[in-house]
């Protein structure tokens, strides 16, 4: 019961009790009974008027009160939408639950804009090719997209869990250590995640914050090492391979120019810087092509094509230039179709067989055989060389790769063709195998 109405009601009691004794004092003073208790009833009466007056008003006003209290309750446990001014109020009460009406709509406004803001924020950390995780104080995880799970192999829910959980790496415990004491880290680590090892650079930092005292920032550096190593090793055998030709154009260009050389050897020495110079434009060639495929400038012209006739004739073209070698080229197969560019089909299997005549001895054999298995079109390219040695079988398809390079030396070639061949394969959406 609210402290006004028992006040209420304590002066009705109190005004009874007045009354009584008025009517006995009266009674007492000369006044004959029936006077004085008709006096003490109409005072009582009166009183009574005023008093039911303010009794209506109080329960009202409670009523008014309550209401207002409990929608305002509703409104505090979640029932946003909940009006508090839903209808009018008795006096002072109805500027309350209007001014309470506005605090409510500014509070939904600011939550529906927190709520878009967070939305945001979730995409924009689900969307980050990079790991971030934020800790509290007592090192447990507050924030943690799905890259820092796909990094460390955790499916499950990161929030509340402590570090260690999470990533098992000493490490990045450390590391965020380190920013909870104040201290910006970085560290590398090697995390294995869906069978194969990668490199993860973090980097943490404090944060000045009663929820988050540590963030980190995981990056995934594995491609940017392999692709920093591709380059490494392209100037490495790019200069490899144009320093043999620069140092042949060199030496005739010397010799030349101190003169005193007869005809027949001046024009060897330019039969030389020819074919250097050819070599040359055969290799920036090769990698323009290499690069144009690469980057996927190139569109393939499908249509279907019989498999064995573009070999037919690569193979007949191949003889001409066996003619009178103990090499020769035999055609196996059935007349198989397949989806695919004929020009660049035909770039695959050139390579394929100049790679063949190449390295298939002086002696022997290229057998292709043309065929169908499980739904694809099939060919197979096989010599009678000395073959790949396993520990390098991986690396046949690498720009500049051949085996054994003091060997290979007297066998013309860049070693660019099964690159090409490779990209041109995948292009198609097939694959390649040794």
């Amino acid at each position: 019961m609210q402290p006004l109405r028992i006040l209420l009601i304590l002066a009705a009691i109190l005004a009874l009790a007045l009354a009584l004794i008025l009517a006995f004092t009266l009674t007492r003073s000369g006044f004959a009974s029936s006077e004085g208790v008709a006096i003490a009833a109409g005072l009582y009466i009166t009183f009574l008027a005023a008093w039911g007056g303010a009794f209506a008003w109080t329960l009202r006003h409670e009523s008014d009160l309550r209401e207002i209290l409990d929608r305002t309750q509703k409104v505090a446990e979640g029932a946003h939408e909940q009006p508090i001014a839903g209808r009018f109020y008795q006096g002072e009460l109805d500027e309350l639950a209007r001014a309470i009406e506005d605090v409510r709509e500014a509070f939904g406004a600011q939550r529906s804009s927190f709520e878009e803001l967070s939305g945001a924020i979730s995409q924009i950390l689900g969307g980050l090719g990079e790991g971030l995780l934020a800790i509290s104080p007592a090192g447990r995880v507050v924030l943690a997209n799905e890259r820092v799970a796909e990094m460390f192999g955790d499916p499950g829910t990161l929030a509340g869990k402590k570090v260690i959980e999470v990533v098992r790496k000493r490490s990045v415990v450390g590391a965020l250590e380190q920013a909870l004491s104040g201290k910006a880290s970085t560290e590398r680590v090697v995390a294995e995640s869906g069978g194969r090892e990668r490199q993860i650079e973090i980097r943490a930092f404090p944060v000045k914050s009663r929820e988050i005292a540590a963030v980190a920032l995981f990056i995934d550096m594995t491609e940017i090492e392999r692709l920093h190593k591709i380059r490494k090793d392209f100037l490495e055998d790019f200069s490899h391979e144009v320093r043999t030709p620069l140092a042949g154009l060199r030496s005739a260009a010397e010799t030349l120019q101190a003169g005193g050389l007869a005809f027949q050897d001046e024009e060897a020495l330019r039969q030389v810087m020819l074919r250097q110079l050819s070599r040359i434009e055969r290799l920036v060639k090769d990698l323009s092509e290499l690069n144009h495929i690469e980057s996927g400038e190139l569109v393939l012209e499908k249509r279907p094509v019989v498999v064995r006739d573009v070999l037919r004739d690569l193979c007949a073209d191949f003889r001409e230039r066996l003619a009178g070698k103990s090499l020769t080229i035999r055609l196996e197969g059935d007349d198989t179709s397949a989806i695919a560019d004929t020009l660049r089909l035909q770039q695959i299997f050139t390579n394929l067989l100049d790679n063949a005549w190449k390295h298939g001895g002086a002696r022997g054999e290229i057998v292709v055989e043309v065929g169908r298995e499980n739904g694809d079109a099939v060919v197979k390219v096989s010599d009678d060389g000395e073959g790949i040695p396993p520990g390098e079988a991986e690396r046949i398809f690498n720009r500049f790769y051949r085996v054994d390079r003091s060997r290979s030396q007297a066998v013309p070639g860049l070693g660019l063709g099964l690159a090409i061949t490779k990209h041109l394969v995948l292009l198609h959406a097939a694959r390649s195998a040794r």
